[in-house]
């Protein structure tokens, strides 16, 4: 058998569990699998063949360890290690007070007390804990271990061989669908269950496949990422990122990074920071592994999100979604792979600083979300709609507080996100956009930062922005032009007029070249030819928001200064 195939049953992380479940029980040390996603289901690959009659012995252990989940319970003896729920919970309490002190003194943790740091696995048994699916583990574990050996190694490869002839595996055990591992199977928050039935009814039960339970379980184990959300971390929100086609051994290492990964916050802030960050793990582990690299959304195409909402004594779930990994650009060399990585740190970075109990910063968070729900044109024009956003965000943000550690974006990011198609290729490259861009910049973004350092700058416009964006949402580019062009006027009016004072004075001022009729004819055309004055506008006030970089020579329009003086560090 060299491949097995499991259909999208229920269109969620339970079809993702099941595949990385049996992907995570057949590697063996000489070779690996590899997880493809077909579009109608997962394909786990195997390169040699599974030879159950002559082939390696297969690791029969049940996966995972017995969770203890409360004092009350006794673990028998005869399962193998157990993961005392208690225990485990008063060392992690007792290692976030020594941090918290630490943090306090300012000094270093006790070396005795980082030895005490929480297990890898430690959020995993929380959840399923939280979920109450220790029962459901528990009693797999129990059956796992109280057969003799020979017996399960001849259940396992008997269900193997079943599941390579697309037949149901059959085990003789039984098992309980749980919401955790099969989010079809929770109740809902609307109603406590279903009519004519008891709370506990177990109908549902009789639907299960045992052998096909125990692997999304295991995959449990291998590929989900839980978070706690709430005031009191009341919620549960599980990440699962989806296989598109990359091997077994390399997904399941990322994903225990993404486990440790510096992410918080709100459900949305959550989901976007998890997204980038498995995007930046994917790069950085094959190019550690020095394997082929490739663009992560052709490794790992999206990520499964389930969300379990506390009812009080119990979690339903209250949403299932996926969130697309970007595909900003090509990814062939080590100079691809930097640039990738810069990015991505750059997004991180802007998302991490935003805070999500500010009404307008988690504004902003939705609105990046909101690119990661789509894929395409349309998704770079929901970014670009983003950075427009919180450009004008970010200018009102250091009036406020000149102090504030925001970070811009960079144009040359942009710049080689926009380069992968057409539509946008033609514009961010038009001398005429460059040389608007480069007057709107001058006159918010870099007057603000010249300001702040004590150096000579022009009037800040701190309304022209806002007034752009809303002129782009009218009908027709005039109402758009209109507005760029009164700008322009205003501004080649005011450089005339500091290079006059200039002159008077005998010095020499930066920030008074003034846009050609040549350039504004530029960016007149280019609207015109693009009938689509949001895509243009969102473009302009996003590029113009943007720093750009000391490396990187002046383009062609107003203020050749360097326009991220001010700038570094933030």
């Amino acid at each position: 058998m060299d491949r097995f195939f499991f259909p999208a049953t229920t269109g969620t992380h339970a079809d993702v569990f099941a595949a990385v479940g049996l992907a995570h029980l057949l590697r063996r040390p000489a070779s690996d699998c590899t997880l493809r996603n077909t579009g109608s289901g997962f394909e786990v690959v195997l390169d040699p063949p599974l030879d159950l009659e002559n082939g390696p012995m297969i690791d029969c252990s049940p996966g995972y360890y017995f969770l203890k989940p409360n004092a009350k319970v006794t673990a028998p003896e005869d399962v193998g290690e157990v993961v005392d729920y208690v225990v485990e919970k008063a060392r992690v309490d007792a290692h976030r007070e020594a941090q918290k002190a630490a943090r306090a003194a300012g000094a270093e943790i006790a070396e005795e007390v980082a030895g005490n740091a929480p297990r890898g696995d430690w959020r995993l048994y929380q959840a399923l804990n939280a979920l109450q699916g220790d029962d459901a583990a528990n009693n797999i574990v129990k059956v796992i271990n109280r057969l003799a050996p020979a017996a399960w190694r001849e259940q396992l490869y008997a269900a193997l061989s079943a599941l390579g002839a697309n037949t149901r595996a059959e085990v003789p055990w039984d098992a309980s669908l749980v919401q955790l591992f099969s989010p079809y199977a929770a109740k809902g928050y609307a109603r406590l269950k279903p009519d004519s039935t008891g709370r506990g009814d177990k109908t549902k039960d009789a639907w299960s496949d045992p052998f096909i339970e125990w692997l999304r379980v295991r995959g449990y184990f291998a590929a989900a990422c839980p978070f706690f959300v709430g005031s009191k971390g009341e919620h549960v929100r599980l990440l699962c990122p989806v296989p598109k086609n990359i091997e077994a051994g390399a997904m399941m290492d990322v994903v225990a990074q993404l486990r440790q990964a510096r992410i918080f916050g709100s459900a949305p802030k959550i989901d976007c920071i998890a997204t980038l960050e498995l995007a930046r793990l994917l790069i950085q582990h094959f190019r550690e592994h020095k394997l082929m690299l490739m663009e992560p959304e052709a490794l790992v195409g999206s990520i499964a999100i389930a969300n379990y909402q506390s009812m009080g004594q119990a979690k339903a779930v209250t949403a299932i979604d996926t969130l697309s990994l970007p595909g900003w650009f090509s990814l062939n060399t080590e100079a691809d792979a930097n640039l990738w990585l810069t990015t991505l740190e750059e997004h991180l970075t802007v998302l991490h600083r935003l805070r999500d109990d500010h009404s307008d910063e988690i504004g902003l968070i939705l609105a990046y979300r909101r690119f990661l729900e789509r894929r395409g044109p349309r998704a770079v024009f929901t970014l670009l709609d983003f950075m427009e956003q919180y450009g004008i965000f970010l200018l009102r943000e250091r009036a406020s507080d000149p102090d504030s550690r925001r970070k811009q974006f960079q144009t040359d990011h942009l710049e080689a996100i926009l380069n992968q198609q057409d539509e946008y290729k033609r514009v961010i490259n038009n001398a005429g956009f460059k040389a608007v861009a480069a007057a709107i910049r001058g006159a918010t973004v870099t007057a603000q930062s010249r300001k702040a350092n004590k150096q000579d700058f022009r009037d800040i416009r701190y309304d022209l922005l806002p007034e752009l964006r809303r002129k782009r949402s009218l009908p027709g580019v005039g109402p758009f032009l209109e507005s760029v062009s009164e700008f322009i006027a205003s501004y080649n009016a005011e450089s005339a007029r500091r290079l006059e004072a200039a002159k008077e004075k005998g010095v020499r001022l930066s920030g008074t070249k003034r846009l050609t009729a040549e350039e504004m004819e530029s960016f007149a055309q280019l609207l015109l030819e693009h009938k689509d004055a949001a895509v243009v506008g969102a473009m302009l006030c996003a590029y113009a928001t943007c720093r750009v970089p000391k490396a990187v020579a002046p383009q062609a329009g107003p203020d050749p200064e360097p326009e991220d003086e001010g700038d570094e560090g933030q």
